[in-house]
């Protein structure tokens, strides 16, 4: 009897033990669990600041069919981006380009008068419509002259540079419409996507330094007159070819480079000739958060060095 009692009290000895193992090795290994796979965190990506796009798309005219090799050529192509601001600059740009080059009261009164008949509009498309119906027009007149030149007529944007929030937008135009030669021109529009503005020339100085811009800018016109032998002597080119401030611009990685057109400070031969004044000599000159920001160097330490007292 009294063996029959020990091993009934050992068996549920060993129960008990077998039930407390069991229960502490769930609690381990709950815990093991619970340490090894700790929780991630999700990390939401960044936005990217001031993030720019565009896309250069062809403004659609209506041309008459030809063939052969004096076909005239017309093409405006215009700027889609996603800063609505920045379209409308461009595009006022683009038909001040068109206006400028096709105005033609004096060369083809009656293309002009075709164009001041035309119903005013602000849509672009029907504007450079407008322009390209003067545009053939004018073609039409040098073939009745038995003139027999293929005109041609382009204005492209580009982007030139996009610099943290600063854009700045290019626009290319090109034009043969008879004569001698034909001509190109480059103009530069520089935008603040921060304040969502166009910036002129006066927005990127110090108050009452555009004295000092233009000291800078003549002493690299002197030296650009004497390279290119363009006379006897600055002075005497000046007389022909008077020096002034072009509000032309745009920033480059270099500097600040200002650009002239055809026969603005120089014969044709020339070209539109351009000045870059490096930013070391433009500090006190421009405003600055438009000067580069310095490098900012980081020294990474390999290893710690820890002293003993």
């Amino acid at each position: 009897m009294l063996h029959k009692n020990s091993s009934i009290l050992f068996s549920v000895s060993v129960l008990s033990a077998s039930l407390c193992l069991s229960a502490c090795q769930k609690q381990n290994d709950d815990a093991e669990q619970s340490v090894s796979t700790p929780k991630v965190a999700q990390v939401k990506p960044k936005p990217v600041p001031f993030e720019f796009t565009a896309n250069v798309d062809n403004i659609p005219v209506q041309l008459p069919a030809c063939e052969g090799n004096n076909c005239p050529e017309f093409q405006v192509q215009r700027l889609k981006s996603n800063y609505a601001f920045i379209d409308q600059q461009v595009d006022a740009a683009i038909i001040a380009t068109l206006r400028d080059n096709l105005d033609l009261t004096m060369t083809n009164p009656a293309a002009s008068e075709l164009v001041a008949s035309e119903p005013q509009t602000t849509d672009l498309r029907q504007q450079v419509q407008q322009y390209a119906k003067a545009f053939l027009a004018l073609d039409q007149e040098l073939k009745k002259m038995n003139a027999n030149p293929q005109i041609s007529f382009h204005v492209q944007p580009k982007i030139l540079r996009k610099q943290d929030h600063l854009v700045t937008v290019q626009l290319n135009s090109d034009s043969f419409l008879g004569g001698a030669h034909g001509a190109a021109a480059q103009q530069y529009l520089m935008f603040d996507l921060k304040h969502q503005q166009q910036l002129h020339l006066n927005d990127i100085l110090l108050p009452d330094r555009r004295n000092a811009l233009l000291k800078q800018l003549h002493q690299q016109f002197a030296q650009w007159v004497e390279a290119q032998k363009l006379a006897d002597n600055v002075q005497e080119y000046e007389d022909a070819w008077p020096f002034k401030l072009t509000n032309n611009f745009y920033l480059s990685s270099q500097g600040l480079v200002l650009q002239y057109a055809e026969y603005e400070i120089g014969p044709y031969v020339v070209g539109m000739p351009s000045f870059t004044i490096p930013y070391a000599q433009l500090k006190g000159i421009l405003k600055p958060e438009y000067l580069p920001k310095p490098e900012i160097t980081q020294t990474k330490t390999a290893s710690k060095v820890q002293h003993s007292t």
